[in-house]
């Protein structure tokens, strides 16, 4: 039986496409499906969890390192550390162009400004209570609402909040320290946006303040909110 006689030059292309075709078919298959919103929203719960437990345990029930202020610079790191990741995750969640993409834009930016790491004040735009020259006062906040599904379940405790009490009036960058379920937190974020005050001083000049704000709920009602004595110990 004769053999045909095949063409080298022809050949070589076809061998080299016909290897690259199934590295190109695994690089390509093996590409992990794009996380849906509802995964990613599943995803940031557990991240917050962590930021939560975080705050749970702060400096002042740690043990190492022995010397305090080394304990709250550990602590502060880990915090903002903890921020960074949720802070990713809502990046993610803003590609899929949620409708209300405005509030994961804000969120963003509030896992942003907390995932900063510590850093002399000189060289921030918001300072804590201890950093400015006069504190920012309140100016009769309301009390946080309490809502029928909280009342249906006889709910009561206390929500904390983080906050910026910004330069310009305004209540920004609220995260729930301390949540509650039944839709306290929420109700408590909500009498927070609605906060009236005079900003803080710094060098004569109105400043962002840090605060921390505790909500308590008890006896079917909302209390008005005020500054714990420790900020992080709960």
């Amino acid at each position: 039986m004769g053999h045909t006689k095949v063409n080298v030059r022809y050949l070589l292309p076809l061998l080299v496409i016909g290897l690259a075709a199934p590295m190109i078919f695994e690089r390509h298959g093996a590409a992990a499906p794009q996380a849906t919103l509802p995964q990613l929203e599943a995803k940031l719960q557990k991240q917050y969890a962590t930021i939560e437990d975080l705050f749970a345990h702060g400096p002042a029930k740690m043990v190492y390192p022995p010397n305090p202020r080394e304990r709250l610079h550990r602590w502060q790191d880990d915090l903002a550390q903890s921020f960074a990741d949720p802070g990713k995750t809502i990046d993610e969640i803003l590609k899929l162009s949620p409708p209300d993409a405005e509030k994961w834009r804000e969120r963003s930016d509030t896992m942003w400004l907390y995932s900063q790491p510590n850093s002399p004040p000189s060289s921030r735009t918001v300072y804590g209570a201890g950093e400015v020259t006069k504190k920012a006062r309140l100016l009769d906040p309301p009390a946080a609402a309490y809502p029928d599904t909280a009342r249906a379940a006889r709910a009561k405790g206390e929500v904390r909040l983080r906050m910026v009490l910004a330069s310009d009036g305004m209540v920004k960058y609220i995260f729930p320290m301390k949540p509650l379920k039944y839709g306290l937190t929420e109700a408590a974020m909500e009498a927070a946006q609605k906060i009236k005050f005079e900003p803080a001083i710094r060098d004569g000049k109105p400043a962002a303040q840090f605060a921390t704000l505790s909500y308590e709920f008890k006896n079917g009602r909302g209390r008005p909110p005020y500054f714990p004595a420790h900020e992080f110990y709960f």
